[in-house]
């Protein structure tokens, strides 16, 4: 999107993207915001970093306080407001994170609540609440994390595409699929490892009692054929006083790929009914 003189406001967007992801994922939905935000008198800074344990960045601490120093750095000296902010401009904080990036953007958003104007969550779950099933989780993610030290990163790659819950993202543009999972290929597994036993959801924990702390507006989305994550975010919806959930259809986990121009839409609608 071009600046021009009569734009009066700056949204600073900052992505989180998936396990195995990277920021180049949003940018279908990127390219469906800016178009569907042109005319408004709004000017966007993206920023997309790659996450530790993925990326350049597979050597940094994968932990829960390492993530969320990585982005608390990342914002200060990558994507400061007050760098891209002028006076005349009002300036806008949004958060879009999707799944792991979620998890991420909601431990953020809970800490820094001053930051964040909108949050926008694909696919959150605010931790898995008994202590019992969060066990077993931790070792299941332990278990997958040796197999791919013993099997190797394409082994992962093509065991990971196939899980109900990552197979619907086939349903994105042929290009931008084929491109997504070529860049999947320079990943690193023992970034992957790391990720996986020191951020997963078996050790992430239990934030449902924090949501309220959010001050900013939240929008939940999901794809319809994403059913437990639905559920989890209808169920966040009715606890959190400022939080709407919203469903695209005939998408699963990842609406923002399998579907991101009705993805874009709910978004834009969100950000001009609350922000502009």
């Amino acid at each position: 999107m071009k600046d021009t003189s009569d734009k009066s406001y700056i949204f600073n967007i900052y992505s989180l993207h998936g396990f195995t992801g990277s920021g180049e994922d949003f940018s279908l939905l990127n390219k469906s915001i800016e178009s569907q935000l042109e005319g408004l008198s709004v000017f966007i800074n993206w920023y997309c970093p790659s996450l530790p344990g993925h990326g350049d960045s597979f050597d940094f601490d994968c932990s829960i306080q390492g993530q969320y120093n990585f982005l608390d750095e990342y914002i200060k000296t990558r994507g400061s407001h007050a760098k891209a902010c002028h006076e005349t401009k009002v300036c806008k904080n949004i958060l879009i994170a999707y799944s792991m990036g979620s998890r991420l953007g909601l431990y953020h958003a809970i800490q820094q609540t001053d930051f964040w104007d909108a949050v926008v969550f694909i696919g959150v779950n605010p931790g898995i609440q008994s202590e019992t099933e969060r066990g077993k989780r931790r070792e299941f993610d332990k278990k997958l994390s040796e197999k791919i030290g013993k099997h190797g990163l394409a082994w992962f790659l093509d065991y990971w595409k196939e899980l109900p819950l990552i197979k619907t993202q086939s349903k994105a543009p042929d290009d931008f699929y084929r491109a997504m999972h070529e860049r999947k290929k320079s990943l690193n597994a023992k970034g992957l490892q790391n990720s996986l036993v020191e951020f997963g959801q078996g050790v992430f924990p239990d934030l449902w009692g924090e949501m309220q702390r959010i001050q900013s507006p939240i929008l939940l989305i999901n794809g319809n054929l994403d059913v437990k994550y639905c559920e989890i975010s209808q169920k966040i919806s009715e606890a959190h006083t400022d939080a709407q959930f919203y469903a695209i259809n005939d998408s699963g986990h990842a609406p923002h790929i399998e579907n991101a121009l009705t993805t874009a839409k709910a978004i834009t609608a969100f950000l001009k009914q609350r922000l502009i």
